[in-house]
Protein backbone atom coordinates (compact mmCIF):
# COMPACT_ATOMS: atom_id res chain seq x y z
CA UNK A 1 0.00 0.00 0.00
CA UNK A 2 1.09 3.60 0.54
CA UNK A 3 3.47 4.59 2.08
CA UNK A 4 6.12 4.33 2.31
CA UNK A 5 6.08 2.39 4.87
CA UNK A 6 6.38 4.09 6.67
CA UNK A 7 4.63 2.68 9.50
CA UNK A 8 6.19 0.28 11.96
CA UNK A 9 9.59 0.49 10.43
CA UNK A 10 9.54 4.26 10.48
CA UNK A 11 8.37 4.00 14.07
CA UNK A 12 11.30 1.73 14.84
CA UNK A 13 13.77 4.10 13.24
CA UNK A 14 12.48 7.05 15.25
CA UNK A 15 12.68 4.96 18.43
CA UNK A 16 16.28 4.02 17.63
CA UNK A 17 17.20 7.68 17.14
CA UNK A 18 15.83 8.51 20.56
CA UNK A 19 17.41 5.59 22.38
CA UNK A 20 20.80 5.44 20.67
CA UNK A 21 21.36 9.13 21.33
CA UNK A 22 20.20 8.65 24.93
CA UNK A 23 17.53 11.31 24.71
CA UNK A 24 16.06 12.23 28.07
CA UNK A 25 14.65 15.67 27.30
CA UNK A 26 13.19 17.32 24.25
CA UNK A 27 15.85 20.02 24.55
CA UNK A 28 18.54 17.35 24.22
CA UNK A 29 17.12 16.35 20.84
CA UNK A 30 17.16 19.91 19.58
CA UNK A 31 20.93 19.94 20.10
CA UNK A 32 21.59 17.18 17.57
CA UNK A 33 24.10 18.22 14.95
CA UNK A 34 22.31 18.09 11.55
CA UNK A 35 25.54 17.06 9.83
CA UNK A 36 26.32 14.17 12.16
CA UNK A 37 26.86 11.19 9.81
CA UNK A 38 25.21 8.63 12.07
CA UNK A 39 22.10 10.75 12.53
CA UNK A 40 21.93 11.50 8.81
CA UNK A 41 22.25 7.81 8.02
CA UNK A 42 19.32 7.04 10.31
CA UNK A 43 17.22 9.72 8.66
CA UNK A 44 18.04 8.26 5.24
CA UNK A 45 16.97 4.81 6.38
CA UNK A 46 13.71 6.15 7.79
CA UNK A 47 12.98 7.97 4.55
CA UNK A 48 13.47 4.71 2.69
CA UNK A 49 10.85 3.16 4.95
CA UNK A 50 8.42 5.78 3.70
CA UNK A 51 9.32 4.86 0.15
CA UNK A 52 8.44 1.24 0.86
CA UNK A 53 5.05 1.97 2.39
CA UNK A 54 4.16 4.51 -0.20
CA UNK A 55 4.90 1.89 -2.81
CA UNK A 56 2.45 -0.37 -1.02
CA UNK A 57 -0.69 1.69 -1.55
CA UNK A 58 -3.48 -0.65 -2.67
CA UNK A 59 -4.17 -0.69 -6.36
CA UNK A 60 -7.85 -1.33 -6.10
CA UNK A 61 -10.93 -2.62 -7.88
CA UNK A 62 -11.12 -5.74 -10.04
CA UNK A 63 -9.87 -5.61 -13.60
CA UNK A 64 -11.05 -7.59 -16.65
CA UNK A 65 -9.01 -10.60 -17.73
CA UNK A 66 -5.75 -9.68 -19.44
CA UNK A 67 -3.69 -11.41 -22.09
CA UNK A 68 -0.36 -9.70 -21.53
CA UNK A 69 2.63 -10.28 -19.29
CA UNK A 70 4.45 -6.98 -19.06
CA UNK A 71 5.92 -5.49 -15.86
CA UNK A 72 5.33 -1.99 -17.20
CA UNK A 73 1.63 -2.77 -17.70
CA UNK A 74 1.37 -4.09 -14.15
CA UNK A 75 3.00 -0.92 -12.80
CA UNK A 76 0.69 1.18 -14.97
CA UNK A 77 -2.36 -0.53 -13.45
CA UNK A 78 -1.00 -0.16 -9.91
CA UNK A 79 -0.50 3.58 -10.39
CA UNK A 80 -3.89 4.03 -12.08
CA UNK A 81 -5.75 2.31 -9.29
CA UNK A 82 -3.99 4.34 -6.62
CA UNK A 83 -4.91 7.51 -8.48
CA UNK A 84 -8.57 6.40 -8.41
CA UNK A 85 -8.45 5.50 -4.71
CA UNK A 86 -10.26 7.75 -2.23
CA UNK A 87 -9.76 5.86 1.03
CA UNK A 88 -9.09 2.47 2.55
CA UNK A 89 -8.89 0.58 5.82
CA UNK A 90 -6.82 -2.56 6.33
CA UNK A 91 -4.94 -4.67 8.84
CA UNK A 92 -1.16 -4.74 8.52
CA UNK A 93 1.64 -6.97 9.77
CA UNK A 94 5.33 -6.11 9.64
CA UNK A 95 8.23 -8.44 10.34
CA UNK A 96 11.87 -7.41 10.39
CA UNK A 97 14.69 -9.95 10.56
CA UNK A 98 18.27 -8.91 11.30
CA UNK A 99 21.17 -10.92 12.75
CA UNK A 100 18.80 -13.86 13.22
CA UNK A 101 16.58 -11.75 15.43
CA UNK A 102 12.96 -11.15 14.48
CA UNK A 103 10.62 -8.30 15.41
CA UNK A 104 6.90 -8.29 14.65
CA UNK A 105 4.45 -5.41 14.57
CA UNK A 106 0.78 -5.25 13.64
CA UNK A 107 -2.26 -3.02 13.71
CA UNK A 108 -4.86 -1.20 11.62
CA UNK A 109 -4.16 1.44 8.99
CA UNK A 110 -6.40 4.11 7.51
CA UNK A 111 -5.80 6.20 4.41
CA UNK A 112 -7.68 9.08 2.82
CA UNK A 113 -6.78 10.98 -0.32
CA UNK A 114 -4.71 14.06 0.34
CA UNK A 115 -1.91 12.31 2.19
CA UNK A 116 -3.97 11.52 5.30
CA UNK A 117 -2.80 8.39 7.09
CA UNK A 118 -3.28 6.76 10.47
CA UNK A 119 -1.47 3.63 11.62
CA UNK A 120 -2.67 2.36 14.99
CA UNK A 121 -0.46 -0.34 16.47
CA UNK A 122 -1.85 -3.14 18.61
CA UNK A 123 1.71 -4.49 18.89
CA UNK A 124 3.53 -2.51 20.20
CA UNK A 125 0.36 -1.27 21.86
CA UNK A 126 -0.31 2.46 21.85
CA UNK A 127 2.12 3.47 19.10
CA UNK A 128 0.73 5.60 16.28
CA UNK A 129 1.76 7.22 13.02
CA UNK A 130 -0.66 9.96 11.97
CA UNK A 131 -0.66 12.58 9.23
CA UNK A 132 -3.19 15.16 8.07
CA UNK A 133 -1.21 15.62 4.87
CA UNK A 134 0.80 18.57 6.19
CA UNK A 135 2.29 17.31 9.45
CA UNK A 136 3.40 13.78 10.33
CA UNK A 137 3.35 12.55 13.94
CA UNK A 138 5.23 9.46 15.13
CA UNK A 139 4.26 8.49 18.67
CA UNK A 140 6.25 5.94 20.70
CA UNK A 141 4.11 5.06 23.71
CA UNK A 142 6.75 3.46 25.95
CA UNK A 143 9.01 6.52 25.53
CA UNK A 144 6.11 8.99 25.67
CA UNK A 145 7.78 10.79 22.77
CA UNK A 146 6.33 12.38 19.64
CA UNK A 147 8.21 13.13 16.44
CA UNK A 148 6.52 16.06 14.70
CA UNK A 149 7.61 16.32 11.07
CA UNK A 150 6.68 19.20 8.77
CA UNK A 151 5.84 17.59 5.42
CA UNK A 152 5.93 20.87 3.50
CA UNK A 153 9.68 21.41 3.84
CA UNK A 154 11.42 21.70 0.49
CA UNK A 155 14.64 19.86 -0.13
CA UNK A 156 17.40 21.56 -2.11
CA UNK A 157 17.09 19.09 -4.98
CA UNK A 158 14.28 18.70 -7.48
CA UNK A 159 12.35 16.21 -5.39
CA UNK A 160 10.09 18.95 -4.05
CA UNK A 161 8.34 18.76 -0.69
CA UNK A 162 9.50 15.86 1.43
CA UNK A 163 7.27 12.80 1.60
CA UNK A 164 5.43 13.95 -1.52
CA UNK A 165 5.23 10.22 -2.08
CA UNK A 166 1.95 10.52 -0.14
CA UNK A 167 0.50 11.36 -3.58
CA UNK A 168 -0.02 9.48 -6.83
CA UNK A 169 2.89 11.49 -8.24
CA UNK A 170 5.04 10.19 -5.42
CA UNK A 171 4.05 6.62 -6.19
CA UNK A 172 5.18 7.15 -9.77
CA UNK A 173 8.50 8.39 -8.40
CA UNK A 174 8.99 5.05 -6.66
CA UNK A 175 9.11 3.28 -9.97
CA UNK A 176 11.51 5.89 -11.33
CA UNK A 177 13.92 5.37 -8.44
CA UNK A 178 13.97 1.59 -8.87
CA UNK A 179 14.61 -0.67 -11.83
CA UNK A 180 11.78 -3.18 -11.97
CA UNK A 181 11.17 -6.48 -13.73
CA UNK A 182 9.28 -9.72 -13.19
CA UNK A 183 10.86 -12.04 -10.66
CA UNK A 184 10.49 -15.00 -13.05
CA UNK A 185 9.37 -15.71 -16.60
CA UNK A 186 6.07 -17.31 -15.61
CA UNK A 187 3.64 -14.60 -14.52
CA UNK A 188 1.34 -14.43 -12.70
CA UNK A 189 2.44 -16.98 -10.11
CA UNK A 190 0.03 -19.05 -8.03
CA UNK A 191 0.60 -18.72 -4.28
CA UNK A 192 0.87 -21.95 -2.32
CA UNK A 193 -0.41 -20.03 0.71
CA UNK A 194 -3.78 -18.75 -0.48
CA UNK A 195 -4.11 -20.12 -4.03
CA UNK A 196 -4.40 -16.64 -5.54
CA UNK A 197 -2.36 -15.43 -8.48
CA UNK A 198 0.21 -12.68 -8.10
CA UNK A 199 2.52 -10.75 -10.36
CA UNK A 200 5.86 -10.68 -8.56
CA UNK A 201 7.92 -7.56 -9.31
CA UNK A 202 11.61 -7.38 -8.49
CA UNK A 203 12.75 -3.81 -7.73
CA UNK A 204 16.36 -2.67 -7.42
CA UNK A 205 17.63 0.81 -6.58
CA UNK A 206 18.97 2.70 -9.57
CA UNK A 207 21.46 4.45 -7.27
CA UNK A 208 22.75 2.95 -4.03
CA UNK A 209 21.73 5.67 -1.60
CA UNK A 210 21.02 3.55 1.46
CA UNK A 211 17.77 2.18 2.77
CA UNK A 212 16.09 -0.62 0.84
CA UNK A 213 18.28 -1.72 -2.06
CA UNK A 214 15.91 -4.42 -3.34
CA UNK A 215 12.22 -5.21 -2.99
CA UNK A 216 9.82 -7.93 -4.08
CA UNK A 217 6.24 -6.72 -4.59
CA UNK A 218 3.41 -9.26 -4.78
CA UNK A 219 0.65 -7.69 -6.89
CA UNK A 220 -2.74 -9.42 -6.90
CA UNK A 221 -3.39 -10.35 -10.54
CA UNK A 222 -7.11 -9.47 -10.26
CA UNK A 223 -7.27 -6.40 -8.04
CA UNK A 224 -3.74 -4.98 -8.50
CA UNK A 225 -3.52 -4.63 -4.75
CA UNK A 226 0.04 -5.13 -3.51
CA UNK A 227 -0.64 -7.81 -0.96
CA UNK A 228 2.91 -8.22 0.27
CA UNK A 229 6.34 -6.61 0.01
CA UNK A 230 9.70 -8.08 1.00
CA UNK A 231 12.55 -5.55 1.22
CA UNK A 232 16.28 -5.91 1.87
CA UNK A 233 18.68 -3.15 2.86
CA UNK A 234 21.88 -4.79 1.57
CA UNK A 235 23.25 -5.29 5.08
CA UNK A 236 21.30 -8.41 5.97
CA UNK A 237 18.10 -6.81 7.26
CA UNK A 238 14.88 -8.07 5.68
CA UNK A 239 11.48 -6.45 6.15
CA UNK A 240 8.18 -8.06 5.17
CA UNK A 241 4.90 -6.14 5.05
CA UNK A 242 1.52 -7.82 4.51
CA UNK A 243 -2.01 -6.43 4.33
CA UNK A 244 -5.36 -8.13 4.94
CA UNK A 245 -9.08 -7.42 5.46
CA UNK A 246 -9.04 -4.51 3.06
CA UNK A 247 -12.05 -2.16 2.97
CA UNK A 248 -12.20 -0.07 -0.19
CA UNK A 249 -13.30 3.56 -0.04
CA UNK A 250 -14.88 3.54 3.44
CA UNK A 251 -16.37 6.79 4.73
CA UNK A 252 -13.56 8.30 6.82
CA UNK A 253 -13.84 11.68 8.54
CA UNK A 254 -10.97 14.17 8.32
CA UNK A 255 -10.94 14.32 12.11
CA UNK A 256 -9.70 10.73 12.23
CA UNK A 257 -6.36 12.01 10.95
CA UNK A 258 -5.80 14.58 13.68
CA UNK A 259 -3.26 13.86 16.41
CA UNK A 260 -3.44 15.36 19.89
CA UNK A 261 -0.16 15.54 21.82
CA UNK A 262 -0.37 14.74 25.53
CA UNK A 263 0.83 17.41 27.93
CA UNK A 264 3.71 15.33 29.30
CA UNK A 265 4.98 13.98 25.98
CA UNK A 266 8.46 14.87 24.73
CA UNK A 267 8.20 16.63 21.36
CA UNK A 268 10.97 16.30 18.77
CA UNK A 269 10.51 18.66 15.82
CA UNK A 270 11.47 17.49 12.33
CA UNK A 271 13.35 14.33 13.38
CA UNK A 272 13.43 12.99 9.82
CA UNK A 273 14.30 16.03 7.70
CA UNK A 274 15.02 19.60 8.76
CA UNK A 275 15.39 22.85 6.84
CA UNK A 276 19.14 22.77 7.41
Amino acid sequence: MHPVVCVGICRSGFSEILESDKVSKASDVSKKIPGDPVFLMKKTIILSFYILFLALEPALLAQPAHNWNSPSEVVKQVKKKFNDLNSYKANFQIQTVSNRKSKNMKGVCLYKKGGRIRYQFSDPSGDEIVSDGKTLYIYIARLNAVGKQDLTLNKSNKSGPIFSSFTDEGLSRIFRKYHYKFDSIEQPQTSSKDGRKYFVLNLEQREKIGGFETMLLYVDAETYFIQKAVANDGRGKETTVEFSNLEINPDLEDGQFNFHIGGNAKIINNPLVSEQ
